[in-house]
């Protein structure tokens, strides 16, 4: 199971927003019959007719319906990664990423001819497979599991789909995912301030006043109910009260819900320091409201501090007390 928080496109503006624009590219070259416009090979675009701007139109399409699938998948739940970085960071890092990636794609071309390695596919799987990177460095593992004996863990099913896209369109496919992986591994080292890189805030403003409007979502409607009990007595309100206590029980379950009488588990150290590790300015008392408000589930804590940050610890200054007068010496 994929796990990225609340369904849907709540606090993640900038994946909605390369998801349409993918999509909608990747549909419209195919309906124009012009998908062979946007791969990259060095010779004749870029060499011999000096096509640069494939460069950039080569990270807004995929080239084949199965490629945007699997591409698609894992650029929406990939959107946790927006969550936790926020828009304006997130935004800055798929910049840095393309323009990373794109550097190493034309270093692939020029050393890989030599190995028959001549055209890379269109689609943005340097982007893809940065963000991934990202996952793969700061998303704990949340649970493990066994089939016939081989243990996996919960971020299988991302690593499945990554695969699936790897091996796509190959041997172009690989290097542009391994370019892709590259270059996330030189934003997370922080590579000449790569990780404080943010646009311009005028060119910010002028995107929260225009796109922000367009591809922001509205949160989920959830009942603030902490019980089954409590929730299936609120929804007896409802003309569909067995239907709504059915889905709030299922809620009550896959969030990690105690009933309604039981005494909680207190939260431990390694889920506590885990907590504190994502989320750098969270404090103790924190990870442990945010475990005791889950029932100690710790995906679902997770999802509790990016839902519910915490608001800027603001600095008192005290005034310190007057030095009284000496006595007046008679």
């Amino acid at each position: 199971m994929l796990a990225a928080g609340p369904s849907g496109f709540y606090n993640a503006p900038t994946t909605k927003g390369v998801l349409l624009v993918v999509g909608a590219l990747t549909l419209l070259s195919s309906i124009f019959q012009i998908k062979t416009d946007f791969h990259l090979q060095l010779v004749p675009h870029l060499t011999t007719h000096h096509q640069f701007w494939r460069l950039i139109t080569s990270h807004f399409v995929f080239s084949s319906s199965t490629e945007m699938l699997f591409g698609g998948l894992i650029i929406y739940h990939l959107r946790i990664i927006e969550r936790l970085f926020g828009p304006a960071k997130y935004v800055a890092f798929l910049f840095v990423s393309a323009v990373t990636s794109t550097l190493l794609n034309i270093a692939v071309l020029v050393t890989g001819s030599a190995l028959g390695l001549n055209v890379l596919p269109a689609g943005p799987y340097g982007v893809v497979f940065a963000a991934l990177y990202q996952f793969y460095s700061v998303i704990p593992t949340m649970y493990e599991f066994k089939v016939f004996g081989v243990a996996f863990t919960d971020k299988f099913f991302m690593y499945a789909l990554a695969a699936q896209l790897m091996l796509s369109h190959m041997p172009g496919s690989i290097a542009s995912a391994v370019c892709g992986l590259l270059a996330g591994a030189i934003y997370r080292s922080d590579m000449a301030g790569t990780r404080r890189w943010r646009f311009p805030e005028p060119i910010m403003k002028l995107a929260v006043k225009l796109l922000l409007p367009i591809f922001s979502s509205s949160p989920a409607i959830r009942s603030t109910a902490t019980t089954f009990e409590s929730r299936s007595s609120s929804s007896s309100r409802t003309s569909d009260r067995p239907a709504q206590a059915m889905r709030e029980y299922l809620d009550v379950l896959s969030t990690g819900g105690a009933p309604q009488g039981a005494t909680p588990r207190a939260p431990s150290e390694s889920d506590v320091s885990t907590l504190q590790s994502i989320f750098a300015t969270a404090t103790q008392e924190q990870a442990i409201q945010a475990l005791n408000a889950t029932n100690n589930n710790l995906e679902a804590a997770v999802q509790y501090l990016l839902d519910n940050p915490a608001p800027a610890a603001t600095t008192t200054t005290s005034t310190p007390a007057p030095t009284p007068a000496p006595p007046a010496s008679s």
